[in-house]
């Protein structure tokens, strides 16, 4: 069973005549309509997506448990006691903890602060680090990006007579005591009209709720936001409602304006001084290096990083994520490679790779990779000894969360939701687990689900493409989770030239009248021989791409960014 070739799908096909007149209404382009259509974004909520600002925000008191989780940090804040901020060691927990340490810091009042090792301690409150925080003279423990499902831990804290507020936004699995306070807005009876923070925005809105309180000004609350812009995109939530305003406004803070000395080092270090920092240099540059030392070592040395005030100290750390990184990738590369021999090219409908030489915190990247590859749920287990530490990735129509929970006789304990999870088990059990989630998969899986899917928005020939059109199109950044890039269709492209680059190919495109030339970008893999000869022969192409403007040197041009291309022969 190969890689089938992606199908090409138009979103949908809207009336001209609607277009235009929301068009005429709003004062942007019919397309522009078409794409805020697509997106799911109805007519009366325009201008808030439009035009996110800060004072669109809900109510932070809106979120249940807020306005017990205020009123006890206050009452520590006027008895001076100790509070430790507990993070998880994923760039969401730090970006979290990062920000509530900052905001207690301008608040004169310093707090803790504890990542567990990701190896040694795993995810979520332990019993050993709450016995530490204990000894220390802890009063209060705050969570960041886990708690939820710490009950016994909590309630063992409260045997200590140390109280926990938790701030999350992972599904809630069972019932929580009425007595704990919980500030999570997928926890059941919580009204909160957003449901899909990140845990950097539920810290925030917890912030949020303080400055209200203590008259905290607003404007320094928004310097925060390039941290939650960071948390935000890292964790991959959708795109659209508060997290789209909390990130349009971060964003609005890189390079200049950050406040943060280790954000700015950070930058220097990764080659972006003179770049215009957006989703994707956070996505794929910034985030990944705060990652890795969560993932191969002590996450704190990020939480440093963001909160140190020393310029020598900025750098000195930024150089060693850096460094951190540079590992991480090649580890990855190595596994993954390592993972495609476990394969030989055998697909069945779930991928279930293991070995005991690779890195746990690497696993949950081999498991993306090879679903992105292809498409198909993969899991990638580490083991060690008597224990299996798994990573799960999934597709659109498999739950990889329902069918672990339909195996779990066979784990040791598991947690995630729809599109990815973690796991632990006995080595001994894998071949099991690989045989019981391929029988569910053969049961729900059809060989239709195993074609990708490439959705285009509408057909835009490259004649009628200019930088008017290309900088309207930035109005609907940021783009991911929820609110895609838009995707055009472009019939009839010649292939000029090809060439090929660090991270995959170059080409240069025009439509077959010759007018107008485009330099195009295909990334991450490259064509084959026979491929090159195909596009080079003068035959018409079709091309899905996302235009973008490209500044080098003061210089503005459009670049095109591939997302498909095939010989100009299907109708869609």
């Amino acid at each position: 069973m190969g890689i089938a070739e992606p199908k090409w799908i138009l979103r949908k096909k809207w009336e001209e005549e609607k277009c235009r007149t929301l068009s005429q209404k709003w004062g942007v382009s019919p397309l522009l309509v078409k794409l805020l259509l697509n997106r799911g974004v109805e007519e009366d909520s325009f201008e808030s997506y439009l035009f996110p600002s800060f004072d669109k925000l809900y109510d932070p008191f809106f979120m249940e448990g807020m306005e017990e989780a205020v009123n006890r940090i206050l009452l520590s804040i006027s008895r001076k006691e100790r509070v430790l901020i507990y993070g998880d060691f994923d760039v969401d927990g730090i970006t979290a903890t990062s920000l509530l340490l900052k905001f207690m810091r301008d608040l004169k009042f310093p707090s803790f602060y504890y990542i567990p090792h990701r190896q040694s301690e795993g995810y979520g409150l332990n019993k050993e680090a709450i016995k530490k925080a204990f000894a220390k003279k802890i009063k209060l423990i705050i969570t960041c990006d886990c708690g939820t499902s710490s009950i016994e831990e909590i309630k063992f804290a409260h045997s200590l007579g140390v109280e926990v507020i938790v701030t999350d936004h992972h599904r809630v699995e069972r019932p929580l005591p009425p007595e704990f306070i919980v500030l999570n807005p997928q926890k059941p009876g919580c009204s909160y009209p957003f449901k899909e923070l990140s845990g950097v925005g539920v810290a925030f809105k917890l912030c949020q709720a303080l400055s209200q309180r203590l008259d905290f000004p607003t404007e320094n609350l928004k310097s925060y936001l390039d941290i939650v812009a960071i948390g935000t995109l890292a964790d991959m939530v959708p795109l659209y409602g508060e997290n789209r305003i909390l990130v349009k406004l971060g964003l609005e803070n890189f390079p200049s304006h950050t406040t943060s000395l280790g954000l700015r080092a950070l930058i220097n270090a990764a080659g972006l001084l003179d770049r215009k920092i957006e989703e994707n240099e956070i996505g794929y540059i910034l985030a990944p290096r705060l990652n890795a030392c969560g993932r191969l070592s002590l996450a704190k040395t990020a939480v440093k990083l963001l909160l140190t005030n020393s310029t020598k100290e900025a750098f000195s750390l930024a150089r060693k994520l850096n460094s951190e990184n540079s590992r991480r990738q090649n580890l990855e590369k190595k596994m993954c490679q390592e993972a495609e021999q476990i394969l030989s090219g055998k697909l069945r409908p779930v991928l279930v790779v293991a070995s005991k030489n690779w890195h746990p915190g690497v696993i949950g990247l081999v498991a993306s990779y090879l679903k992105e590859k292809y498409h198909r749920p993969a899991l990638a287990l580490s083991i060690e000894k008597d224990k299996a530490r798994g990573s799960a990735r999934s597709i659109p129509g498999f739950s990889i969360f329902e069918a672990l929970t339909k195996c779990s006789h066979l784990l040791t304990s598991f947690g995630g939701h729809q599109m990815a999870a973690g796991l632990t088990m006995s080595p001994h059990n894998i071949e099991k687990l690989e045989e019981e989630l391929n029988s569910i998969a053969e049961k729900i899986l059809s060989p239709e689900d195993f074609i990708p899917c490439r959705f285009f928005d509408t057909e835009l020939h490259l004649g009628h493409l200019d930088t008017t059109v290309v900088e309207e199109l930035q109005v609907l950044s940021p783009f991911g989770p929820g609110n895609p890039e838009p995707v055009f269709l472009a019939r009839g492209v010649k292939i000029v030239h090809l060439q090929k680059i660090n991270r995959g190919e170059k080409l240069i495109v025009t439509d077959f009248s010759e007018k107008k030339e485009f330099e195009a970008l295909k990334f991450n893999n490259f064509f084959e021989d026979k491929e090159k000869k195909n596009l080079l022969s003068g035959k018409p192409f079709d091309l899905l791409y996302f235009p973008k403007l490209n500044v080098w040197r003061g210089r503005c041009s459009i670049q095109l960014d591939i997302k498909g291309i095939k010989e100009g022969l299907d109708e869609f």
